[in-house]
């Protein structure tokens, strides 16, 4: 196959950026994978909440909540440990917060929001009988609140529901955190069990037109589908059908790959050489697939131009 752009160094950082988003899916779909076994999203929501209600027993108490109860996942045919919601909505948090440290009591009935919080932040003597003690985080939650609105009910519990959000703010970012982490180390794994070396990849690209040419116009489709379709699976589907098939895919492209005697190092400076190309293809996977997507649109639309014809611009002129 003819090199079809004319210019070869712009293909081979088409080939590149195609085999780090097809690699980045793979990552991608492994880590979903392990966020989904160790249930990360519903470990840091339970983090984010027992720092707010300050102890195992007031968050006991929280998540007792039917509104709670509701959004956790029934336990699983061979998993029967005890399950915690992964997402809770600001509404469902103020209204839970509520009906935990300040339940409906005497005059303050249970429509009557604003009543109750009064009366849960009154004197201990006037709580309503086996009430939890109000944590300090949710007394001044709760106290903002009043001072912000004390009158609408509607304006008092949406600014409960901002504070929950502020805190979601930080727990989210915790997660991220972890999640980028374990990318990073799912990036290492592969690069390192496929022999992913960026600089073997390009010299190859650079070396062969035929295969530069082919992998530039797979490249092409995708970047006008908008999608890869190898990451294209139903929601029942496993995250790790799509990572094999974008492995199989990347496969197909016919870079080299793998661990063999030609491939593997064999002086001091082939070992650095490799150690840099691998290290070159870990860093890339993990900046994501959504990243090298919009790169290779970018660089491709770039080569799509190309250079203008001679004369054009004194046409438009």
């Amino acid at each position: 196959m003819p090199n079809i752009s004319g210019n070869a160094a712009l293909d081979v950082l088409i080939g590149l950026f195609f085999f780090y988003f097809l690699l980045s899916i793979v990552c991608s779909a492994i880590n979903e994978a392990i966020a989904a076994v160790f249930r990360l999203r519903s470990q840091y929501l339970e983090k984010g909440l027992r720092r707010v209600l300050e102890g195992q027993e007031n968050l006991d108490a929280f998540f007792a909540n039917p509104r709670v109860q509701a959004l956790v996942k029934p336990p699983g045919r061979f998993i029967r440990s005890r399950r915690r919601p992964s997402y809770l909505s600001s509404r469902a948090f103020a209204l839970t917060l509520l009906d935990t440290f300040a339940p409906p009591h005497g005059a303050a009935r249970s429509h009557d929001l604003i009543a109750r919080a009064k009366h849960a932040l009154g004197p201990a003597a006037h709580r309503a009988p086996g009430a939890p003690v109000v944590p300090a985080i949710v007394s001044r939650m709760l106290q903002d609140a009043l001072d912000e609105e004390a009158e609408h009910v509607e304006r008092f519990r949406g600014s409960i529901e901002r504070s929950f959000d502020d805190m979601m703010d930080r727990v989210s970012g915790w997660y991220k955190r972890r999640v980028q982490l374990i990318l990073f180390i799912v990036a290492i794994a592969l690069t390192v069990a496929i022999n992913a070396d960026s600089y073997s990849i390009a010299q190859r690209l650079w070396k062969d037109p035929a295969l530069r040419g082919a992998v530039v116009a797979q490249a092409s489709q995708v970047v006008k589908n908008g999608k890869a379709d190898c990451a294209q699976v139903d929601k029942q589907t496993p995250k790790t059908d799509a990572a094999a098939n974008c492995v199989a895919e990347v496969k197909n492209l016919g870079v080299p790959l793998g661990w063999s005697d030609a491939t593997s190092p064999h002086d001091a400076w082939s070992v650095l050489g490799k150690i840099i190309g691998l290290l070159v293809t870990t860093f890339a996977l993990s900046l994501g697939a959504p990243f090298w997507f919009d790169l290779l649109s970018k660089v491709s639309n770039l080569r799509g131009a190309g250079p203008a014809a001679p004369g054009a611009k004194e046409k438009a002129s």
